[in-house]
């Protein structure tokens, strides 16, 4: 008994010993006040200069709630700076911050700053070393506004606490920090202004089976109106669905069409409407040509997929068949690529570039039909993508 209980005390001397070991081994680090740029106007709007030190402040709770440092308080700074008549917002200078973490004791010096610009704002963070008056890490977040900072303060604590834990501290936190660096209403309007912009191009026309040859695998319709090749046709008998049909060539009167159906299911006579016809619409290459910012790429592709989801006309396809397919053709449209997408089940496709800067892009977009690869509709809109 007296053993059992000499040793539950040797294992909890050893667990004191042990925290107090891991505690010493945290890194001591101060957040320096932020230095701005603040204008009340543009991208600031409806916040005072003040609310700088407000990011600063949720930064610093941000960082002691990881638990990866030990964080000297804004006391305890502004108690030093003013002892040595130094101001809050000169530890961006490297000797400056060097000089304060050694008085505080301190390993890291982090500093932000806040630029407000009329059309976005940057948020400027950096990492200093006082030991070598290095800098470890600098980041750079750009939004379109300061409702999305608390997402940056987020990711820079989860940062932190990984180059505590490894030593190593990466360029990015991952996709919540991708999400965040794109201006969500920007995507929002231009997605509308697209999905708008095909569902116009789409005609609502009938037609008439005039004639099946299922020999040479051809159906013939007449159509009373006019469509664009690729535009689908849903056609019926007695009221019954008995298959699609896609116009081969872009006219009016009599047309040939193909099927993704058995061609046997179509008679003469059958009758065939677009009024049901929702195209399936797949993104291809698409280029940021002046800022070749290939992250923003990608998230506005899943944005603009998600976004048409949600409407009504149109049928996104993201799938990895696809995908492959796309990767394939890349920038150059390839006639035996748009047959197999149209067999995957690909009515039109989106390809085209930004141009312009960040947070002033022009989209420049064809929408492509698979059974032709020639254009139905061009999109050109001024974004603040």
């Amino acid at each position: 008994m007296k053993k059992a209980a000499f040793g539950l005390l040797l294992a909890a001397v050893a667990f004191v010993f042990g925290t107090g070991a891991l505690a010493a081994e945290k890194k001591r680090i101060v957040v320096g006040d932020p230095q701005t740029k603040w204008a009340s106007g543009g991208a600031c709007r409806g916040h005072a200069p003040s609310y700088a030190d407000t990011i600063a402040r949720s930064l610093r709770s941000r960082i002691i709630e990881s638990g990866a440092f030990r964080v000297v308080s804004r006391e305890q700074l502004k108690k030093i700076l003013k002892e040595h008549e130094m101001a809050m917002t000169g530890l961006a200078d490297a000797s400056q911050a060097k000089a304060v973490g050694r008085l505080l004791q301190a390993d890291l010096v982090m500093t932000t700053e806040v630029l407000c610009n009329p059309t976005s704002v940057e948020f400027i963070v950096q990492l200093i070393d006082v030991e070598t008056g290095e800098f470890v890490w600098s980041k750079t977040y750009e939004m379109a506004n300061l409702r999305k900072v608390s997402r940056a303060l987020k990711d820079i604590a989860k940062l932190l606490a990984k180059y505590a834990r490894t030593g190593a501290i990466g360029e990015s936190a991952g996709k919540s920090e991708k999400m965040m660096m794109i201006n969500s209403k920007a995507l929002h309007d231009a997605a509308e202004v697209i999905i708008a912009t095909i569902q116009r191009a789409v005609p609502r026309v009938r037609a008439t089976v005039e004639e099946v040859n299922t020999y040479a695998g051809t159906v013939k319709v007449k159509l009373r109106g006019r469509g664009y090749a690729g535009l689908g046709l849903q056609v019926k008998r007695d009221d019954e669905e008995v298959g699609w049909l896609y116009l081969k060539k872009k006219g009016r009167g009599l047309l040939e069409a193909v099927t993704r159906d058995d061609i046997s299911s179509f008679e003469e006579g059958d009758e065939a409407s677009s009024e049901e016809f929702q195209p399936k619409v797949a993104i291809g290459f698409i280029e940021d040509e002046d800022e070749d910012d290939e992250d923003m790429v990608e998230m506005f592709r899943k944005g603009l997929l998600e976004e048409m989801s949600e409407s009504d006309g149109l049928e996104p396809v993201d799938d990895s068949k696809v995908d492959r397919l796309l990767q394939r053709m890349g920038s150059r449209v390839r006639k035996n690529t748009l047959a197999k997408l149209f067999k995957a089940g690909v009515d039109l496709l989106i390809m085209g570039r930004f141009s312009g800067e960040r947070g002033n892009r022009r989209i420049d977009f064809d929408v492509l039909s698979t059974v032709d690869g020639k254009k139905i509709t061009r999109i050109k809109y001024d974004s603040r993508l």
